[in-house]
């Protein structure tokens, strides 16, 4: 003890830039105990040993580890338990950068409908040919009872919300709706065979997941809200009969911009989706 160098309390806080009230609290829960107490004074004496421990528990702090981690880690004489800790935390911040990846993507998306809008608005109607790939799907599929058309069914839109969420599948586009009925029923009957789903980048055995293969559509733009969707509809269909193609599947409309983007109605974005063949 003779031979070596004791700096007060105040000097630590001092050189390694620590406040003394958190070296207090290391001394109490035995993460950096003092070399030195004087016992008349209780004063706290520490060596330059402990300074290289002090930027240690900082250090590992400043990794992510809490104070029981690190004086675990501090305790462990052997190599393999700091390795161990450090490929832990190493995992745990490769998760967490893609989860704020998906975050940031989300929020850039959610930014971009938002500045798009204004000129998806001035397009006008038209239909183009295209050529759907093929996605795999997270779905529910039932009968609506009751159904309405100008009503978006938002509480089946959160159902798969929280089956992606809850099985960390990674959403790769925006919600959709599938009629099985026949084309533009479900404008006319209250009853609704409708499917609700969202493609994911996961193949998966998943019970609610199906892959689609890829086909033929023609696809319009819809503006606005969901009251006069059915004339979109109409003038989507005669479109297909008038240029040599036939309906192929049920009809499919995608949500572009909808109530979980924008609060008015007047800017919302459907995509309609209609497969169709060479008659």
């Amino acid at each position: 003890m003779a031979n070596k160098k004791l700096y007060t309390i105040g000097d630590i806080s001092e050189i390694c830039g620590v406040p003394i009230k958190t070296l207090r609290y290391y001394d109490e829960i035995n993460l950096l105990v003092p070399e030195k107490r004087d016992s008349e004074t209780n004063y706290r004496y520490y060596t330059e040993k402990q300074m290289l421990v002090l930027h240690n528990i900082r250090k590992f702090k400043s990794y992510g580890f809490s104070l029981d981690e690190i004086h675990t880690l501090l305790s462990e004489p052997e190599n393999s338990s700091l390795k161990d800790g450090l490929i832990t935390k190493l995992n745990d911040i490769h998760d967490k950068i893609e989860s704020m990846q998906a975050l940031y993507n989300e929020i850039l998306s959610q930014l971009d409908k938002i500045e798009a809008q204004s000129g998806l608005c001035e397009k006008k109607y038209s239909v183009s040919i295209e050529e759907i790939p093929q996605k795999g799907w997270i779905y529910t599929r039932r009968v609506e009872k009751n159904f309405k058309n100008d009503f978006i069914p938002v509480c089946r839109w959160f159902e798969i919300f929280e089956l992606i969420r809850k099985n960390r599948f990674k959403s790769d586009g925006v919600i959709r709706a599938v009629y099985h009925n026949a084309p533009i029923e479900q404008f006319l009957k209250t009853e609704c065979d409708l499917e609700i789903g969202m493609p994911i980048k996961e193949n998966t055995d998943f019970p609610f997941f199906k892959s689609e293969k890829p086909y033929t559509a023609a696809v319009s733009m819809h503006y606005g809200g969901y009251e006069n969707m059915v004339n979109t509809y109409i003038k989507t269909i005669k479109w297909v009969n008038s240029n040599g193609y036939e309906i192929d599947g049920p009809i499919a409309e995608e949500y572009m911009v909808s109530p979980i983007d924008l609060k008015n109605d007047d800017q919302f974005v459907t995509r309609i989706i209609i497969p169709v063949k060479k008659k």
